[in-house]
């Protein structure tokens, strides 16, 4: 697709990042909230849980890439934080990539590592994806739509209807993308939330930067956790590591189901 191939993967020097409205007392939301909390509440548990240990280093992410650090929370609702989630659509990781955007925007997809299921790699590329969709649609309620739609399938509908912003498009697109825009953002609200109560006693996680002659086994042994856990939190198929790399070092409670 051309469109992927002429991309600039690497932004340097992005702007801050613009305001995103969570609408926190929008009927549309406070529904959104409402499901999250109560229809699924054990799987939203679950990903607060996860999300703990992942979104501090994730929104520092994203606000480099001049992206706002709410859009983190579109993890919730694609993955729930797991970094092993595929979709039927062969969309895979947290932020579920298919492998051609994946690559498009730098990541490795092959036969002998898929950083789409590497956390921190992926939720860089998602921010650099977001920026991308943000320099072709005049808004992050389109953004997120495009995330959910793809950028074609939104322009083209968009431009069918003649129309221009996200509240004008909605009803014309799948049901999926019409509550997409609202779950992210309800998901930002409880997130957050979630987040808030440790502000008196927060969590820190432990991140670790390989360097040269590091194997996974001597982090491991030198942090006092298995191999197998390490492996898991950090979505790595297989012990390859490289210089550089960022390793969350999972407490032994950690899960990624």
């Amino acid at each position: 697709m051309l469109w992927i191939t002429t991309l600039l993967l690497f932004w340097t020097d992005a702007p801050p990042p613009e305001e995103f409205n969570l609408e926190a007392e929008s009927a549309e939301v406070l529904q959104w909230i409402d499901f999250l909390e109560m229809e699924r509440q054990e799987q939203t548990r679950g990903a607060l849980e996860r999300a703990t240990y992942f979104v501090p280093r994730f929104k520092d992410i994203f606000r480099q890439e001049g992206v706002p650090e709410n859009l983190v929370w579109l993890a919730l609702i694609e993955s729930s934080f797991r970094n092993h989630a595929t979709s039927s659509s062969a969309a895979v990781g947290m932020f579920q990539f298919k492998a051609e955007t994946a690559t498009a925007f730098g990541l490795k997809v092959n036969g002998h590592v898929d950083e789409r299921r590497q956390p921190h790699a992926a939720a860089r590329a998602s921010a650099r994806y977001l920026a991308y969709l943000r320099s072709k649609f005049d808004s992050w309620e389109l953004v997120l739509a495009a995330y959910n739609l793809g950028e074609g399938d939104l322009r083209r509908a968009m431009q069918a209807r003649d129309v221009l912003t996200w509240l004008e498009i909605k009803p014309f697109v799948r049901e999926q993308t019409q509550n997409y825009v609202g779950k992210v953002k309800a998901a930002a609200l409880i997130g957050n939330r979630h987040l808030a109560q440790f502000a008196d006693n927060p969590v820190t996680p432990l991140y670790y930067e390989v360097r040269k002659g590091d194997t996974l086994y001597r982090i491991a042994r030198n942090h006092g956790i298995e191999v197998d856990l390490l492996m898991q939190a950090n979505g790595l198929g297989n012990s390859a590591i490289r210089e550089g790399q960022t390793l969350l070092i999972p407490p032994a409670t950690f899960s990624n189901q």
